[in-house]
């Protein structure tokens, strides 16, 4: 056997080593369509699973055949690639585990440790270098489809009824009063917007929101989170980086996922902090490139975005303090602390806030105490409830979720990372599930922390400063390039988690919104625009309309918005537009049930889609006699159809064919119910296809527990006149007041 053949069985052997090991990994991730925090666990789905087999052993492969290569070119032997994998044997216990959250973390890191290592000792350079004038206006141009995709979707949520007026409605009508001589005003404050939120900054969107355009202010909303890739790329080549890899890192920028979850079309829609973006990043270059008055000016406004944000310049007040600054650190610090405390003390109770003078987040630390000493002060004062809130699983997740992109790079330089810790402190003993995870807005703040940190490490090992840590993490290959190593490592940890914590274009992975929030996601109503368009012709241009926080969505800028479920006749309004049995926000079927049966409100439109309603409702200028269903007699009742068996006491069905095309099924109540009630039919044909049907009591105009026994309504399901029906199964849904179907 001759000694080029037995090189040939080692690497090969070697090969199928690093990918048998990763397989396991790659292909229950492959499986992964949504990771759902609640229950920390995966989902996969069977059918899917030849695909995924398939897929992921091609993956699997390349990745060992590629570092095999690599290696192989820069003159590393066997050992040195298996050594440089030698991470990747952890990922091999997924053969005999299932692949729960805990445990992803683990595999994310491992994976990511493995390429960093075996990019450490690539010798060569593989990344040819280019033009830094086109490597920025490629950039542009990735960063432009990026925040195009993010608007599209948004877009597209908002169309659809998935997008609530929460909270870029906060924004954008607050803004669009300033041309109705209302500067910030807020109808759902009925105040001013600075008095609960301090964010004068946002007039910086003025020009955006004067034209009128929703869809071009959430696409604003996505270029400002994209915007950070070209400040990532000018920061790095400013601190002497060089072309090609400061263009990854602008890439690697786009791929965190706290980054890539304010593109996607979430609940929230825009928010003001994605304003801290290029403010944020706008300023340290501006420090860097020693433009100090530009960089003040980019300071005052990243102050003027939220009246917490001067917290983190105190922390980075701190950090030129400890690093012999202590003029310029002292200043810093002294004036983003007295900042934050003239806007919550000071300015904001100057604007008439609807908590009258208390400052409003005060309330998502309840638990902690009744106002922000007491809060302060409870790690002394209330230990017992402190440190649970603080150091819990939850928490656990969320801040390996939040750190696992910036790996090794933020950690390089721990200094960098005391801005972090008070706004972290403060998000993780939020109440609110929500707050803490990479999907929300609320870990912005934490990100271009994390950023900064990163961009310093890189500076760090530039420069030939690698910490014992670090060198560890390449042991034993003494002449490791720490900088290439570190670098690949997170970009191969933020690509995995940009997979496993994103919705991917055009991929087969449930809405985001069900993997991290404790609501089951958010339907869609795919033809929510022909009812909008029907409804606006109703309702007279700039009319005062309550409304529900998704259907709003689409009636901002066109009318006067008001929230108010109250049932107060005397309040605003001449319109009420409900989303019926659907309780994301608002139980606002219960508004339904007063609006129908008061007599100083008339129904004028409603349709029925995928067991939810929309109602419009109109102020009568008179008195209206709400009439009630029809008591059907017995004889008369036996001449409506052919009885349909329901599943449900209390109520009696019929059906009948009046003519082709056209079922018409009769409802009578047999005896007084509890709760309302909404139709589930099921249509069979000959052809062996189905149709689907749904309608509540008394086709929505008369709640079923307020009719008396004996009263009928009737309903029509229009089916093709070519199909012969065969079979009508009908299922009757008990709704209660402020409940969804279920």
């Amino acid at each position: 056997m001759n000694k080029a053949f037995l090189q040939k069985i080692q690497e090969y052997t070697a090969v199928a080593l690093t990918a048998v090991c990763l397989y396991p990994a790659v292909l229950k991730c492959a499986n992964a369509f949504f990771v759902d925090l609640r229950f920390q666990t995966i989902s996969s789905y069977p059918r899917y699973a030849w695909s995924s087999l398939a897929v992921s052993a091609g993956l699997t492969l390349l990745y060992a055949a590629l570092s095999r290569e690599l290696l192989r070119k820069a003159g590393r032997t066997v050992r040195d690639h298996l050594l440089a994998n030698l991470p990747l044997a952890g990922c091999a216990v997924l053969w005999f585990y299932p692949l729960t959250f805990p445990l992803l973390p683990a595999v994310i890191f491992l994976i990511a440790a493995s390429a960093g290592r075996t990019a450490a000792l690539c010798k060569y350079d593989a990344l040819p270098e280019f033009e830094g004038r086109k490597a920025f206006l490629l950039l542009a141009g990735i960063s432009f489809l990026y925040a195009s995709y993010g608007a599209y979707e948004q877009i597209r949520s908002l169309e659809t009824l998935a997008m609530s007026w929460f909270d870029w409605g906060h924004f954008f009508e607050c803004l669009n009063n300033f041309f109705h001589g209302k500067p910030f005003y807020l109808n759902l404050n009925n105040g001013n917007f600075l008095g609960s939120r301090f964010t004068p900054s946002l007039m910086l969107l003025l020009p955006v929101v004067a034209t009128g355009s929703v869809p071009l202010f959430l696409f604003t909303g996505s270029l400002l989170t994209s915007s950070g890739a070209l400040f990532v790329y000018l920061i790095s080549r400013n601190l002497k980086g060089s072309v090609a890899g400061s263009f990854l890192l602008g890439l690697w920028y786009l791929l965190i996922p706290g980054v890539a979850n304010m593109n996607l079309p979430l609940i929230d829609g825009f928010h003001e902090v994605f304003l801290l973006y290029p403010l944020f990043l706008g300023a340290v270059l501006c420090v860097i490139k020693k433009w100090y008055i530009p960089a003040g000016i980019l300071f005052i406004l990243a102050l003027g975005v939220r009246e917490t944000a001067g917290v983190i310049f105190a922390g980075y007040g701190i950090v030129l303090f400890l690093q012999g600054r202590k003029k310029q650190g002292g200043l810093l610090f002294l004036l983003s602390i007295l900042y934050c405390f003239a806007a919550i003390k000071l300015l904001m109770p100057l604007f008439d806030p609807p908590v009258q003078g208390t400052y409003a987040h005060v309330g998502f630390y309840s638990h902690l105490g009744k106002d922000i000493a007491e809060i302060a002060l409870s790690p002394l004062t209330r230990p017992g409830i402190f440190f649970p809130a603080l150091f819990n699983g939850h928490n656990l997740l969320f801040w390996v979720t939040l750190f696992l992109p910036f790996l090794f790079l933020a950690f390089l330089s721990p200094l960098y990372l005391l801005p972090l810790l008070p706004e972290l402190v403060m998000l993780s003993l939020d109440r609110r599930f929500d707050t803490q995870t990479v999907l929300r807005h609320y870990q912005i703040s934490l990100l271009l922390v994390l950023i900064a940190a990163s961009l310093a490490g890189i500076k760090k090992l530039r420069e030939g400063k690698s910490p014992a840590v670090i060198r560890k993490m390449f042991f034993p290959f003494e002449d490791a390039d720490i900088l290439k190593g570190a670098a690949a490592a997170s970009f191969t940890a933020a690509a995995l988690c940009f997979f496993m914590f994103v919705q991917i274009p055009f991929f087969p992975c449930a809405d985001p919104q069900r993997r991290y929030t404790e609501t089951p996601g958010i339907p869609r109503w795919e033809n929510a625009m022909p009812a909008m368009k029907q409804i606006k012709a109703l309702i007279p241009p700039g009319a005062k309309v309550t409304a529900g926080p998704r259907p709003a969505s689409l009636l901002i800028p066109d009318y006067d918005i008001y929230f108010d479920f109250s049932c107060d006749d005397s309040k605003p309004g001449d319109y009420v537009l409900i989303e019926n049995f659907f309780s994301f926000y608002f139980p606002e079927d219960r508004l339904s049930r007063y609006l129908l049966i008061s007599p100083n409100w008339e129904l004028i439109y409603q349709t029925f889609v995928d067991e939810r309603s929309l109602q419009l409702f109109r102020r009568s200028p008179v008195k209206l006699v709400k009439k009630r269903p029809p008591v059907l007699p017995e004889a008369v009742w036996q001449k409506t159809g052919t009885p349909i068996p329901v599943p449900a006491q209390g109520l009696e069905l019929r059906g009948a064919v009046p003519s082709p095309g056209k079922l018409r099924i009769t409802v009578r109540l047999k005896e007084k119910r509890k709760n309302d009630a909404g139709f589930r039919v099921q249509l069979s044909f000959a052809s062996g296809s189905t149709s689907r049907y749904f309608t509540s009591f008394c086709n929505g105009r008369f709640p079923a527990d307020l009719a008396r026994p004996g009263e009928a309504f009737f309903f029509e399901v229009a089916y093709p006149e070519t199909e012969r029906l065969t079979g009508c199964q009908v299922d009757v849904v008990e709704l209660s007041g402020g409940q969804a179907p279920q």
